[in-house]
């Protein structure tokens, strides 16, 4: 222990490196704890999702269709089994786990108070051995009075290398007891989870059986049952996504072209009067066309013009007044010239 400062404060490095290794260590203590929770909370919002697919899944048959009985299986049993196992979990760790951790984490609490208490008793210390030594640098200090100072100096002194002494001693050994203590907290913490996931995966298993017969593939392979986009009389903005399988009756007619076939005489047709107040007609084509972005989403009433979404590349063919000519996605026709910006 050194002194320092005016009053003559002391101050022990061996001991403050101490306390600094026990607030780590009784933190990490705690956050251990911490994980573990959130890590049965985690499971338990699985266990709330899965009882949400079984439901949706159960959703989708009607009480007629043959897997209709297999998804109310799966609804009404198998989930049932899995949170019940969830449970028996829950119950291990609460009992072999959090139980012992929380036990275990009671002398830490004693510990910081001791700690505490220590510290005050140093400040104590310190301000006591400052009166005496201020008393004994006065030449007329009444003797009684200095006897007393004396005493409880000496007091205070031994009140705090006591408890000083017994932390010295008891960190260190709280300290290295935690590996041996945490050999039993892994141990149940692996079992938990082996013994749940192993008897979850045993139950889903069950279901098994009543799905041999299912084409997996299926549900990638299916065709669609809509009308495709290139037959609809709807164009919209919406296509198929790649790789989706063709409609059974896509082959009863040769698909048309992607885009309406604009010839001169077509460009010059009136557009709808919904956008202009006047008929106007297109310029003809520029030997040279420009790109410009759209700024706004455009969707185009007929097959005079076309459509596009903010940000999508618009090649224009003519500029002649409010209403332009271009093409987007192989598709040529009108649209607003205020909706774009030249590139």
């Amino acid at each position: 222990m050194v002194k320092i400062g005016q009053s003559d404060a002391t101050v022990d490095p061996q001991f403050n490196q101490l306390e600094a290794q026990f607030k780590e260590q009784y933190h990490k203590v705690k956050k251990f704890g911490r994980f573990v929770e959130k890590y049965q909370a985690a499971v338990k919002d699985l266990g709330n999702a899965q009882k949400g697919i079984a439901s949706m899944v159960l959703d989708q048959y009607d009480s007629s269709d043959g897997m209709h009985q297999v998804a109310t299986h799966y609804n009404e049993s198998i989930t049932g089994q899995i949170e019940a196992q969830r449970i028996q979990m829950e119950q291990h760790y609460n009992e072999m786990f959090h139980l012992p951790l929380n036990q275990y984490l009671g002398q830490y609490k004693i510990m910081e108070e001791r700690i505490n208490e220590r510290n005050t008793r140093l400040v104590d210390m310190d301000r006591y051995n400052a009166d005496l030594k201020m008393l004994m640098s006065k030449p007329d200090t009444d003797p009684t009075r200095l006897q007393i100072a004396k005493e409880k100096a000496e007091y205070k002194s031994r009140e705090y290398n006591d408890l000083n002494e017994e932390l010295v001693r008891d960190i260190p050994a709280l300290l290295r007891d935690r590996s041996r203590f945490f050999d039993g907290l892994f141990a149940n913490l692996v079992r938990g989870k082996a013994q749940y996931f192993a008897e979850a995966a045993k139950t889903m298993g069950l279901m098994s059986p009543h799905l041999a017969q299912v084409n997996r593939s299926g549900a990638s392979t299916r065709p669609f049952v809509i009308t495709e986009p290139s037959r609809s009389s709807h164009a919209g903005s919406v296509s198929l996504p790649a790789g989706s399988a063709p409609s059974p009756h896509s082959s009863q007619a040769p698909a048309p072209a992607p885009g309406p076939s604009f010839s001169q005489t077509q460009m010059q047709s009136q557009v709808p009067p919904r956008a202009m107040p006047q008929a106007q007609q297109a310029a003809a084509p520029a030997p040279g066309t420009r790109q410009a972005k759209a700024l706004f989403p455009f969707s185009g009433q007929d097959n005079t013009e076309i459509s596009f979404q903010p940000g999508q590349t618009v090649t224009v063919i003519s500029q002649s007044g409010d209403w332009w000519v271009g093409e987007v996605n192989g598709a040529r026709g009108y649209f607003p010239s205020n909706y774009v910006q030249l590139m």
